[in-house]
């Protein structure tokens, strides 16, 4: 596969910078010369980088150039093949693929690029079924998430980073999930179920995680509607494992208890975060709770907020560390007090289990160890995840 940076800059002189800042380890360019006007002296461009570059009017004529490729929206003529990327978008729904497929490859083009929306997880993989030699076939948006990050895997040939198409994935975040890009088709998927999921980081810690184990595996994000579509690919043995994020952690405790091994982290959270399906049956567990125990500090008082799967992880922890736990949230679930009283609280340790969007007044000079990754989350997150990989590790044993 290759990994192609999408640039997209007001002008042209900002998308010659842009491209000026990039970290070495990619593989092309693409400048959205439609984010311009689609003018300019596009030779500029090869004079800041020796990356083939593909110049890209969306929604215009394709650019006139000698050089370089040149996007072609499927359905406008072809002048020169050799130095074509044919593409074909859908941002509302997926077409008959087949016959797609057999018309534009048809051209010869250098490039042939597919890009639609599935909306299920069995949508996502019949994308993933219908990659063959020379085609990058990918769902956009935050259910495509899912075929997007695989498909490289699967042999789709080109992967577009940036932040301008619906679910496309920074480079900073691509690059520890593609590697050196020598990649094989996996032997086991896995990935984190969440509703909404397309912010997991969790990607770019796992692929890495598995490569340096030495199996055959890809992670992935299944952000779908509801934990019942996931689980059932996980029942059927599509999916090896899964990290379980909000909103699913209860769902998933509810699924292990009726055929898993549900281990004592999980047992005492009444909530998992792992699922795992070996050789000796289904492991469910909670890794959240090792990840509080190893980020808590020495206290003696300590303020949970919020009182979902995580927040309960969080008192599992403290409970075993001896230290004296208040519980506060939105409702009065876990007899927690009012969120309004925070501000008010008299300890040494607060641990943020809200989500993103939910702000409160903290009292100041308090330490705070977070779960939602905007507010300080990633150390609970990189804790976590390792014994997790672990466990991920025990469907190949």
């Amino acid at each position: 596969m290759q990994l192609v940076v999408t640039i997209y800059e007001p002008t042209a002189a900002a998308a010659i910078e842009a491209i000026r800042k990039l970290p070495p380890d990619h593989d092309m360019i693409e400048v959205r010369v439609d984010a311009f006007g689609g003018r300019g002296d596009l030779r500029a461009f090869c004079e800041v980088t020796k990356k083939p570059i593909i110049f890209t009017n969306r929604g215009g004529d394709p650019v006139d150039v000698d050089f370089g490729f040149v996007d072609v929206e499927y359905g406008r003529k072809v002048k020169d093949p050799a130095r074509t990327v044919l593409s074909f978008h859908d941002f509302e729904g997926i077409p008959d693929l087949q016959p797609l497929i057999d018309a534009m490859t048809a051209f010869g083009c250098a490039h042939t690029k597919i890009a639609v929306t599935p909306q299920t997880l069995r949508e996502n993989e019949e994308l993933l079924a219908a990659i063959r030699p020379g085609l990058a076939i990918f769902g956009m948006g935050e259910r495509g998430l899912y075929s997007r990050i695989l498909a490289p895997f699967f042999g789709s040939e080109l992967f577009f980073a940036g932040n301008v198409a619906p679910g496309q994935l920074s480079l900073e975040r691509a690059l520890p999930i593609y590697g050196d890009r020598k990649l094989r088709k996996p032997e086991k998927i896995f990935a984190i179920a969440g509703n909404p999921g397309g912010h997991s980081l969790s990607p770019s810690i796992h692929n890495p995680l598995f490569r340096k184990a030495g199996v055959s595996a890809a992670y992935t994000i299944a952000s779908f509607e509801s934990f019942d579509e996931i689980a059932e690919g996980f029942e059927n043995d599509r999916i090896a494992g899964l990290s379980v994020t909000a909103p699913f952690k209860d769902a998933a405790f509810e699924f292990a208890k009726r055929a898993a091994d549900v281990r004592q982290n999980a047992q005492e959270a009444e909530a998992v975060n792992t699922l795992v399906r070996t050789r000796r049956g289904v492991i469910a567990d909670n890794t959240d709770v090792i990840g509080f125990e190893k980020l808590l500090p020495v206290s003696r008082r300590a303020a949970v907020i919020g009182a979902g799967g995580t927040a309960r992880a969080a008192l599992v922890a403290l409970r075993r560390k001896g230290i004296e736990a208040i519980v506060y949230n939105r409702t009065p679930k876990l007899k927690a007090r009012p969120l309004s009283e925070v501000a008010k609280f008299d300890g040494d340790l607060i641990i943020d289990t809200l989500p993103s969007a939910v702000r409160v007044e903290l009292p100041p000079g308090v330490p705070v160890i977070a779960a939602a990754y905007d507010r300080g989350g990633i150390e609970l997150l990189q804790e976590q995840a390792i014994p997790q990989n672990e466990l991920f590790l025990e469907a190949f044993r």
